[in-house]
């Protein structure tokens, strides 16, 4: 049975019209950005005003998405009923072990060769969640919403690769990604996946991860980039005390299977 989550919002806002949108969507397209962050981190968190989805074959599903779109500006954006922007990412179709193999043989991958290794890991690792969003009374809006949802795990690997694409001139992006991350970190589980995603994409998070939350001058400059939020409750030690459990046990997992380390 899929594991349920149950999301709190008013009749006719985001949250309800967000998951109504999506459950209209192909079975096929995988839930990323801040509703997926919300399913999996379980508590209150940042509203999101949009939705964001990976593909495989995107031009394959574009005619149905365009049916239920009121409008389209190509390239795999949508605005869907209620004035929801909709985001499919069209994912490689190779595997993100395939992809590794392909472009390591032409030297160390680019950040952006990681984000699109990290986006394909993300999509192929997603799990289905049957999601339901009751109003403050606990009434049901929309019941029994069965999709397929990116993994804790596989949301860190494509936040985390996305964070140094963010251009200087949209600052809040690399913000909400940093404090999605610093969420997941403490508030759900399965991070410790990551272990299962290729090595050099794992390792690559992992290094990240450290600079922006352990290393003293990169958790304070976190600290002021995810301030416009609401921290309440957020310790950036605690995010610090995940990151070290996340080495170690990647640290563990190197240690069980050697031919795994990519110097070796």
């Amino acid at each position: 049975m899929n594991p349920t989550v149950v999301l709190t919002g008013r009749p006719g806002g985001t949250t309800h019209l967000s998951v109504e949108a999506l459950s209209h969507l192909p079975p096929e397209l995988r839930l990323i950005g801040g509703l997926a962050v919300l399913c999996r981190v379980g508590v209150p968190h940042r509203a999101t005003v949009d939705l964001d989805a990976l593909t495989r074959d995107l031009d394959g599903f574009d005619p149905a998405l365009q049916r239920l779109a009121l409008s389209t500006t190509g390239g795999g954006q949508y605005v869907m009923p209620g004035q929801l922007d909709l985001d499919v990412i069209d994912v490689s179709p190779d595997s993100a072990e395939q992809l590794v193999a392909v472009l390591a043989a032409e030297g160390p991958l680019s950040p952006l060769e990681l984000a699109v290794v990290g986006h394909t890991w993300a999509h192929d690792t997603a799990t289905p969640v049957t999601i339901t969003v009751v109003d403050e009374s606990g009434a049901p809006l929309i019941s029994g919403v069965e999709r397929l949802v990116a993994s804790t795990a596989g949301l860190v690997a494509m936040k985390a690769t996305t964070v140094p694409l963010r251009a200087s001139s949209k600052p809040e992006k690399r913000a909400s990604d940093l404090y999605d991350l610093a969420r997941l970190l403490v508030n759900a589980t399965g991070a410790d996946e990551l272990r299962a995603a290729p090595r050099v994409l794992a390792d690559d998070v992992l290094a990240s991860l450290q600079g922006w939350f352990v290393d003293p001058r990169g958790r304070d400059r976190t600290y002021r980039e995810i301030r416009r939020f609401d921290t309440a409750g957020l310790d950036l030690d605690d995010v610090a005390d995940a990151v070290g459990d996340l080495a170690a046990d990647l640290a563990a997992d190197l240690a069980d299977d050697p031919a795994d380390d990519p110097a070796g």
